[in-house]
């Protein structure tokens, strides 16, 4: 298994045992409000409990998750609207909000659920200065808050050690510069800046020596190593360097021209060329490719690695 599957596999975990942490509780709150004879919040407790068991199930059958599932997106808006106006009707609806923060924030991506953390718990502190006198109001608000702000801290822990995991999963670990699958979700981000700003999005690729494949796994592992240090002390701020699943190179050049690419490719075969450290290296070839309107993310790495293969004939 690819590190960045078995990263998407955990995220995946996390995701799952939560729902069906989250439907075990809903599970005891309708247990409590059928003892206490409040069949109806027992029944829309049990049915939330059902459908969060359900959607866990379903993750699991999937294998993987989407990025802005609408289950998700339907379940947090169900469970909103039922604690906002269902508060209007019984105070048996109040111990549903200490349940929000920690759905949101276990089930969205922390900036968009730090966005509906705050809409929501600005209605709710509004209803409950409303609808409740200073004593409860006092008690619901500092329980609330401290719900909230535990949901915070885990998801910015969370979040923390999720950027770590992923700069580990999507390095490679020989040359230590980004591996193909990074390149993938870079490319995508820049061709839609370049589209947006009409900037132009460049991209020079690095074929390995021919003669190097021949080498001992530990001696050509040195070389790749040695190379991935050269490539990225050329790099502008901007520019990012990866390295293929078929042991090529790529530099991602945004907000680049033709001249600034020819200036790394010079300053780049300059300083290969000057080292004396391994045979070859100064046998690196360089292709230079453009992002055009039209291109996919695989045509422009299948043109690079076109490119980059004819150097080795």
């Amino acid at each position: 298994m690819e590190k960045a599957q078995f990263h998407s596999l955990v995220v995946l975990q996390v995701k799952v045992l939560y729902c069906l942490f989250a439907a075990l509780a809903l599970s005891v709150i309708a247990v409590l409000d059928l003892i206490e004879s409040h069949t109806v919040f027992a029944a829309v407790a049990a049915g939330f409990a059902l459908i969060l068991l359900l959607y866990a199930l379903m993750l699991l059958l999937r294998g993987h998750q989407r990025s802005s599932p609408y289950p998700e997106w339907i379940l947090v808006f169900a469970l909103a609207m039922f604690t906002l106006f269902g508060m209007q009707q019984s105070e048996q609806v109040v111990h549903w909000v200490y349940f929000i923060p920690g759905f949101i924030y276990f089930l969205f991506a922390f900036h968009v659920a730090s966005y509906l953390a705050l809409i929501y718990s600005t209605a709710m502190v509004l209803m409950i200065i409303s609808e409740f006198d200073s004593y409860l109001r006092l008690q619901i608000l500092f329980t609330y808050g401290a719900c909230y702000a535990f949901a915070v801290m885990y998801a910015l822990i969370n979040e923390r050690n999720n950027q770590g995991l992923s700069a580990i999963v999507n390095t490679d670990p020989v040359t230590q510069v980004y591996n193909q699958y990074q390149l993938g979700l870079d490319l995508t981000k820049e061709m839609t800046r370049a589209d947006r700003q009409s900037d132009e999005l460049n991209l020079v690729g690095v074929a390995v020596p021919k003669d190097w494949e021949l080498l001992k796994t530990e001696e050509y592992e040195e070389r790749l190593s040695y190379l991935g240090k050269k490539l990225k002390r050329c790099l502008r701020r901007f520019d990012t360097c990866y390295r293929l699943n078929s042991d090529h190179f790529v530099i991602l050049m945004p907000h680049s021209s033709e001249e600034v690419v020819s200036v790394l490719c010079e300053n780049l075969m300059d300083d290969l060329e000057g080292s004396e450290r391994y045979d070859g290296v100064a046998n690196v070839r360089t292709s230079r490719d453009r992002y055009l309107p039209e291109d996919e993310i695989q045509t422009i790495i299948d043109r690079i690695e076109g490119a980059l293969n004819d150097h080795h004939e």
